[in-house]
C-alpha cells in the first residue's frame, strides 16, 4: 500500500499521482499504440469496442456524474456519429476527414437537442432525451438508402 503525504493543492489535483502510475500508464499507451502491429483481428476489434464504449461512458459520466442531469440520449448521438462515419467512408471520404465530419454532425445534433433541453430538468430531461433516442432509431431504421438498415 502506498501512502502519499500531500502538502499543497497541486499535488491533490495532479493527474498522475506517483511514478508507479506514470510507468503503468506509459506501458498501457505503448501497448495501445502498437496493438495493430501484434494483435489478431479479434483482439483489435475487441479493443476498438472497449475504446468506443469508454468514450460513450465518459460522455454519460460528464452529464450524470458531474452535473447530476440524467440523459438517456447518448446512444443516439453515438449512433449518429457512427452512421455518418460509415456513410462518408463508404462514399470515398478519407478516414480522418470523415471522422471530423461525423463528430461535427453529432455535435450539431447535440446542439439541436440541447438548446430546447436547457429548459427542462430531472425526469423531464430523461424523457426528452429518451424520445430523441427513439426518433433517431426510427429514422435510421426507415432511411434504407443511407443506413442500409440491418446491413448498415
Amino acid at each position: 500500500m502506498r501512502f502519499l503525504f500531500k502538502t499543497n493543492y497541486d499535488q491533490d489535483i495532479r493527474l498522475i499521482k506517483h511514478s508507479g502510475q506514470a510507468f503503468w500508464y506509459g506501458l498501457l499507451a505503448v501497448a495501445m499504440l502498437t496493438l495493430p502491429y501484434w494483435a489478431s483481428l479479434y483482439w483489435l476489434s475487441q479493443a476498438s469496442f472497449v475504446l468506443i464504449y469508454s468514450v460513450a461512458g465518459l460522455g454519460f459520466m460528464l452529464a450524470a456524474g458531474y452535473t447530476g442531469l440524467v440523459s438517456i440520449g447518448h446512444a443516439a448521438f453515438l449512433r449518429i456519429g457512427a452512421y455518418a462515419q460509415g456513410y462518408l467512408v463508404g462514399h470515398g471520404w478519407p478516414f480522418p476527414v470523415a471522422m471530423i465530419a461525423a463528430a461535427v454532425l453529432s455535435g450539431a445534433a447535440g446542439v439541436v437537442v440541447g438548446l430546447p433541453a436547457l429548459r427542462v430538468k430531472g425526469i423531464y430531461l430523461a424523457i426528452a432525451t429518451l424520445a430523441f433516442g427513439f426518433i433517431v432509431e426510427e429514422v435510421m431504421a426507415r432511411w434504407e438508402s443511407v443506413t442500409g438498415v440491418t446491413a448498415g
